[in-house]
């Protein structure tokens, strides 16, 4: 059978094999056992059957690829050829004695140079081919983005209105009597300033000429680096080096405030969280997303009990998402290991005022004189985190947490 037809019917077959599967999953639903098993013998059988035809598919294969190795018939062995190049000389030799002396030239080529046989093997001399793609290390995946709000700026500063103070007087009177005091409120005007974020490298166009998808490499390498550094940012960043605060940097501090378990008890990660997740609760936020080192993550899943058991509360998994009290759990390596970050995300916002711009210049510096390109990568934005959502986010370290928690520590 030729491969196509081959190929061919292994489609055919495996087409099969998915109805006959959809008929099963039907019975099943219908709690027709009886037809259900036998259906699932039938797909068995077919199964092998399928297997037996991919097998005699890879074979014809391997049968193909080496008859694509084998020398051609019109091919010349190196022993052939050098023995026609001598037989030629032979007759230009004898010829010298009719016409008398004259330049000779003996011309022997390598074997490399003339046909495709190992002078040793008569296997086919390998092909130079290139595996597609770029070895690198792996770089961690951007997340802040997807966990903070967005914005669109049309100015360079954003300006918001805060209550700075409230006084309240609020309270019951005797009828024609006044209140005790006055209540009284305060406002202030609060603003933020579009930061830029900026790279450059430089490329030769030589380079750029030889080499098809260096100019798209590049691009992928100055984009992940641009947001990685912004991810970073967002995360980390301090007003008076990054011109704003991260969420991190911005996030209060945990405090127990004397609130302990029993005594008696050893908090573990899970009580840490729980604790800082109602510490944001308190301040009448409503937490949603708790931001781990990986590691971390780990911990929590292997958490055991003195017998050896899993800790892991019923709470821990909601759908395919891990979380803890219903706040779902994100992992990244971007955040410190041994830290947590815990919050409503959504009381950060970061602010894009021009979108990330690639271009690419030959006036920069001597670029023209020298054969060089500049490739350059720009974007501005800035993370706003206003005063009284900064109660929003809650961090610490576990250790920490853990002490304070701890009755009598």
């Amino acid at each position: 059978m030729e491969k196509k037809e081959l190929t061919d019917a292994l489609a055919e077959h495996g087409k099969a094999i998915e109805l006959k599967q959809s008929e099963m999953q039907t019975a099943i639903e219908k709690k027709m056992t009886e037809s259900a098993d036998a259906l699932k013998k039938e797909i068995e059988g077919m199964e092998d059957t399928r297997k037996k035809m991919q097998d005699q598919l890879d074979k014809l294969d391997i049968e193909i690829q080496k008859s694509k190795k084998q020398p051609s018939e019109k091919v010349k062995t190196f022993a052939d050829e050098l023995r026609e190049s001598l037989n030629k000389e032979i007759d230009e030799l004898a010829k010298l004695k009719e016409v008398g002396a004259r330049e000779l030239k003996l011309q022997v080529k390598t074997f490399l140079e003339t046909n495709t046989n190992s002078i040793t093997t008569g296997d086919l001399i390998p092909w130079p081919q290139l595996d597609p793609g770029v070895s690198k290390a792996p770089d961690r995946m951007p997340f802040m983005l997807e966990l903070v709000s967005r914005g669109v700026a049309n100015s360079m500063t954003i300006y918001w209105v805060q209550r700075k103070t409230r006084t309240d007087k609020t309270e019951f009177v005797d009828e024609g009597a006044a209140p005790s005091g006055e209540t009284v409120l305060g406002y202030e005007t609060k603003s933020a300033s579009m930061q830029n974020l900026s790279s450059y490298l430089k490329v030769s166009n030589n380079s750029l000429d030889d080499i098809d998808w260096l100019l798209s490499e590049i691009q992928t390498e100055l984009v992940t680096l641009h947001l990685l550094k912004l991810d970073a940012e967002i995360l980390n960043a301090e007003s008076a080096v990054e011109g704003f605060d991260g969420v991190y940097t911005a996030a209060t501090a945990f405090a127990a405030g004397g609130d302990t378990l029993p005594a008696g008890v050893t908090p573990n990660k899970f009580d840490a969280l729980a604790y800082a997740l109602n510490q944001v609760k308190v301040a009448n936020f409503n937490p949603t997303t708790i931001v781990l080192h990986p590691s971390d993550l780990r911990d929590l899943k292997l958490t055991r009990d003195d017998n050896g058991n899993y800790m892991l509360p019923p709470t821990m998994a909601v759908g395919n998402n891990v979380a803890v009290d219903g706040v779902r759990v994100v992992s990244n390596t971007g955040m410190t290991k041994g830290s947590y970050l815990v919050g409503d995300f959504t009381r950060a916002k970061f602010w894009t005022r021009k979108g990330m711009e690639l271009r690419i210049w030959e006036q920069h510096d001597e670029d023209a004189v020298k054969q060089l390109k500049t490739v350059t990568l720009y974007s501005r934005g800035t993370l706003i985190i206003k005063d009284a959502d900064k109660l929003a986010f809650v961090k610490d370290t576990f250790a920490d947490t853990i002490t304070e928690i701890t009755a009598g520590a």
